[in-house]
């Protein structure tokens, strides 16, 4: 018959001492304190299973106390009675905590920003900018009862981005929703491609179904003569800064994208050649673009090189010299010219070209290749490389003429 053992007091567990070697001090029933040398004390409970003899940790002395101790021996006893391994289900519970650690570290937002991390060396830094921002006003925000920034990407569903390409749409934001369908897409292939996700359930989506036939965006410019003579007249007397009326004034000749003009740096322009080399990262399709320079512009750009206000950029901010100009400044400057947004805005210099160049029997691929619209070596491929540019340049050279002649004729 085995010995009953005299049960623990909390003035016996609190006053037991270490000694030079581990020792046990029991409290019958499986449960027992170890101590250990360095003075650690810790619950264990020695029990048995499937034939088995077993040690499960409860915890350590002083934060279990005799009573917790005895509490949980109590509920480990009714687990094994039941079937139950108290490691085994340890051991489980433990990987059902990694699984929700993962989970909380592998929402959306964690997840669509590690995609934009890795998308920024694939597009220039002002597309790359304006996809943050997309991503921020558009996806990251809440819809009614829709909540995507925080659930784990592999919880969010199909009736979740439904919702919000359709409150898109409800705000009549239809290119807005087009495009963050784009860039949801990009984020479900990374996040499938990196095993976040099993699939991509914006390749479940109809498109035309949620978001419409796409309609076609036209900028609005001007292509009458007198409205194109009204506006370059009203650029030469505009009365604001001066590097932002230099920037208008050199915006009609080479119809860049407003991030192009307003970035242009002094080590991009080569004077002998009449050449702005811009390099591949600040290009939409990440490559360098040569634009051929007509000599209006050379003219413009010797009178900003004997008046620049910065080392750097050409278009320097009036406030900060060593920023470029705002992406508000082209914006403000037209608006105080008198025109509104239904009418001219700094990308419809590029509308203007495209539409007059085309009624002008220009070729499709020179207007296309000006416009950086395609990859120039596709296009090149009728062409000799030089003589490529020239028919570049000569494109320009009319056009530049042709502006000049209605300003002034």
């Amino acid at each position: 018959m085995a010995s009953r053992v005299e049960p623990l007091t909390a003035t016996k567990v609190q006053s037991a001492k270490p000694k030079e070697k581990n020792y046990k001090l029991s409290d019958g029933r499986g449960l027992f304190l170890l101590i250990k040398p360095t003075g650690s004390k810790l619950w264990r409970l020695k029990y048995r299973f499937n034939g088995k003899e077993k040690e499960f940790a409860i915890g350590a002395y002083p934060t279990i106390t005799l009573s917790k101790a005895r509490k949980r021996r109590e509920e480990l006893k009714t687990l094994i009675a039941d079937g139950i391994d108290p490691n085994e289900q340890k051991k489980q519970e433990k990987q059902q905590n990694k699984v929700i650690e993962a989970k909380k570290e592998n929402t959306f937002y964690a997840i669509s920003q590690k995609w934009l991390k890795s998308y920024k060396s694939e597009v220039s830094e002002n597309y790359h900018i304006k996809l943050g921002r997309a991503l921020e006003n558009y996806t990251y925000k809440k819809y009614d009862n829709v909540h995507i920034k925080d659930t784990p990407i592999d919880e969010v569903t199909r009736l979740d981005i439904i919702a919000i390409l359709e409150a898109l749409r409800e705000k009549e934001l239809h290119e807005t929703a087009r495009r963050t369908f784009q860039i949801l897409n990009k984020v479900y292939l990374y996040a499938v491609t990196h095993e976040y996700t099993p699939h991509n359930i914006i390749a479940d989506i109809d498109k035309q179904i949620i978001l419409g036939k796409k309609q076609k965006r036209n900028y609005p410019t001007f292509t009458k003569q007198k409205d194109i003579k009204g506006l370059l007249l009203a650029i030469d007397e505009y009365e604001g800064s001066y590097t932002t009326k230099m920037a208008l004034k050199v915006l009609p000749y080479v119809f860049v994208r407003s991030y192009n003009i307003r970035h242009m740096e002094w080590k991009e322009i080569d004077f002998n050649a009449k050449e702005w080399v811009m390099p591949a990262d600040k290009m939409k399709m990440k490559k360098e673009f040569i634009l051929p320079l007509p000599h209006q512009v050379i003219t413009l750009l010797e009178e900003l090189k004997e008046n620049s206000l910065s080392a750097k950029y050409v278009f320097p901010s009036p406030i900060h010299k060593d920023r470029p100009l705002s992406d508000n400044a082209l914006i403000s400057a037209l608006r105080r010219m008198g025109y509104t947004k239904e009418e001219f805005v700094p990308h419809s210099f590029r509308a203007m070209f495209s539409t007059i160049a085309n009624e002008q029997g220009k070729k499709t691929n020179h207007i296309e290749a000006l416009l950086a619209h395609k990859n120039t070596n596709e296009v090149e491929g009728a062409y000799n490389r030089a003589e490529y540019k020239k028919q570049k340049r000569e494109v320009l050279a009319w056009y530049a003429d042709y502006l000049e002649e209605i300003k002034n004729g």
